[in-house]
């Protein structure tokens, strides 16, 4: 697949550009989204030459149904941590899960407990992060008003 995108990203900066590029993901700097005829290029001139057109159909609507299509997201964040000697990326989207096909994959009960503790951990985590940065807030605004509301409980240091 690496030698795909290669052979992709090289055609498009001599200026070859086939029409499978998607044009909102080449703006948004992201990949360009893999089409059908992108794939059908890549077969030898020949063998391409040979196919009928019913064929040539058949075969990029098997080739379509088989490329991912990118879904909306609610929360799509993307950055990259750089280290001393290493570089880092994370990734964060929550959204809707379109796949057809249920996990070949059981999931056992353990699983499913520890995700549900996972997932709880992070929304009160989430929730105490939120609050504490309202209050340290509304804290710095008072402080900078001067609104005293305890007067003469806390005098500060040295006094």
């Amino acid at each position: 697949m690496r030698a795909y995108w290669h052979k992709i990203r090289r055609l498009t900066a001599a200026g070859v550009a086939s029409p499978a590029v998607h044009p909102p993901a080449a703006a948004e700097g992201r990949r360009p989204l893999p089409q059908p005829a992108t794939y059908l290029d890549q077969l030898h001139p020949e063998v391409k030459a040979s196919l009928t057109p019913q064929q040539r159909a058949d075969i990029e609507r098997v080739i379509a149904l088989a490329i991912p299509k990118p879904a909306p997201k609610l929360v799509d964040m993307r950055f990259t941590i750089d280290l001393l000697i290493s570089r880092y990326f994370i990734v964060l989207m929550v959204g809707k899960d379109r796949r057809r096909a249920q996990r070949n994959v059981p999931v056992s009960r353990l699983t499913q407990m520890g995700n549900w503790v996972m997932a709880v951990a992070l929304l009160l985590g989430f929730n105490l992060a939120l609050s504490t940065s309202i209050v340290m807030l509304v804290y710095l605004v008072k402080s900078a008003l001067g609104i005293n509301l305890l007067p003469g409980h806390f005098r500060g240091f040295g006094n």
